[in-house]
């Protein structure tokens, strides 16, 4: 039974988060070879000030208040 878990910026309206789990799920039991029913999927809506990036909340990032940090995948690192 795959469960996914989501967390993404607040703001995505209904239809969105009904085409990303009908994908998802579609994409998942493909891949796993279970039915579509045992796929489960979770969105959890997060505020920008709520998550941060290199020290830095989301929300100034997104302001342009702050500058973004390197993900270790821009600087040749793992994730």
């Amino acid at each position: 039974m795959p469960v996914i878990s989501v967390d993404w910026w607040k703001g995505n309206d209904r239809a969105q988060r009904q085409e990303l789990v009908s994908e998802l799920t579609a994409c998942v039991s493909r891949i796993a070879g279970c039915p579509e029913e045992a796929v489960t999927v979770i969105v959890r809506d997060v505020d920008p000030d709520h998550w941060g990036k290199g020290g830095v909340l989301a929300d100034e990032i997104l302001s342009g208040a702050a500058p973004a940090a390197p993900s270790p995948q821009d600087t040749g690192g793992q994730p």
